[in-house]
């Protein structure tokens, strides 16, 4: 299964990931790129197709007929002669229309499409329908396009000064070439073969060159495609230090691969079909169902990237956990219930009984207790207390008896007067 946690993958494990990815989306995949890809194949075909071709018969037919190898080869030279009539307006709708949607718009969508179809899949998250992948992808519409047509102006500049330096070259060795076979004739075949042998070291030179500033910055659609960035150019950059040549030779491997089963199907759909609008088409549909390997290949790499740079394998170990049957299932921890420190814990009986009691009792409780309680601000100790209390008891007949004197003397007095 592909749901395990991510690691860095080699060139052959990557390509092993995307065919396997392959098969098991293919419907989705499919339906993906015929939305996506198959208005403009249509559209092309239809502006620029050759009623030329439509003449020419298919090379088993040809067979079938009794025609020599000499004939069709011949058929197919003359063929390939004829120079048909091409509208100048519809090319031009076609080269200043229809391309520049399917560059900027149609090929990110399909990259974005592709990308979220990945992340779901390797991460461990449902994976999403044809809707919702469209959806998502449509949804950084603009940034897409503004970062993809940022880097083709780049990439076009580049080219654009690379093939006028090439041409300096070129003019400065064939003036010095010639004034060297002006000056000794025999040197002339030397010269020629020299200037061979340069002319094919600087194409391969201006190639790489062109390939490494393609890779370098060519994985800023995922980055603007998952919201990371807004550009996504100088974290290309970054992401693809150091992984050129294992990124480059992955993209050769794959281009042979994909270019040798196509050359085989165009092969055996042109010797069947001719070079009809029906087979055109046929093999326009071939390109689409074969454009979600190279898509599976880059997005997959991509994420081995971000595992290498940016530790993707150690989230994905975080946030994700796999079952043993296998099947995607999202990380979730376990709950633990925190602990009450142990004085809540000691206290919360006594609270509980307080809240139970009814409030005048309470009250009363409190009262008594108050009432019991020594005052700790009392300046008397006990000994004096009980001092005082005796003192005041003795004085109580004291003076009762002083009232009583006090009561009695009155009363004498009116007796003797009487």
């Amino acid at each position: 299964m592909l749901n395990t946690p991510i690691r860095p993958m080699g060139i052959g494990r990557i390509l092993d990931r995307s065919f396997l990815l392959y098969r098991k989306h293919f419907v989705k995949l499919t339906l993906v790129m015929l939305i996506l890809y198959g208005p403009f194949y249509l559209l092309q075909h239809l502006l620029l197709y050759q009623e030329a071709a439509s003449a020419s018969a298919s090379i088993l037919d040809q067979i079938r007929n009794g025609g020599s190898w000499q004939d069709i080869v011949t058929s197919g030279a003359a063929f390939r002669g004829t120079s048909p009539d091409i509208d100048v307006w519809k090319s031009l709708v076609f080269l200043l229309v229809l391309f520049p949607l399917f560059l900027l718009g149609m090929m990110p969508a399909s990259v974005a499409s592709v990308v979220h179809l990945v992340k779901a899949h390797l991460l461990g998250e449902k994976v999403p329908g044809v809707g919702d992948m469209l959806k998502k992808s449509f949804r950084r519409f603009w940034p897409l396009a503004g970062s993809t047509a940022l880097d083709g102006l780049i990439v076009l500049g580049m080219y654009v000064v690379f093939f006028f330096i090439f041409g300096i070259f070129v003019i400065v060795f064939a003036l010095g070439a010639g004034l060297s076979g002006t000056l000794s004739g025999s040197g002339m075949g030397t010269g020629v073969v020299i200037g061979i042998i340069f002319f094919i070291l600087l194409t391969i030179a201006g190639l790489l060159t062109g390939a490494y500033f393609f890779l370098r910055w060519g994985y800023y659609l995922p980055i603007v495609a998952l919201g990371e960035d807004s550009i996504g150019l100088s974290r290309s950059w970054r992401l693809t230090r150091g992984n050129f040549w294992r990124l480059f030779l992955m993209f050769f491997v794959l281009i042979i691969i994909l270019y040798l089963f196509q050359a085989v199907i165009q092969l055996i759909v042109t010797a069947a079909f001719g070079l009809g609008l029906g087979a055109q088409l046929l093999l326009s549909l071939v390109s689409i169902l074969i454009a979600p390997l190279g898509i599976l290949s880059y997005a997959i790499s991509f994420f081995d990237l971000k595992v290498r740079n940016d530790g993707l394998g150690l989230e994905t170990m975080i946030h994700n956990t796999i079952n043993p049957s296998g099947s995607e299932q999202l990380y979730q921890p376990e709950r633990i219930e925190p602990a009450l420190p142990r004085v809540v814990e000691s206290e919360l009986p006594n609270q509980l009984e307080e809240q139970s009691l009814p409030r005048e009792e309470s009250q009363g409780r409190e009262q008594q207790e108050a009432f019991l309680e020594p005052d700790p601000f009392d300046p008397f100790d006990e000994q004096e207390n009980q001092q005082a209390l005796n003192k005041a008891e003795d004085r109580e007949p004291q003076n009762q008896n002083e009232a009583s004197q006090k009561d009695g003397k009155p009363e004498d007095s009116d007796k003797k007067n009487e």
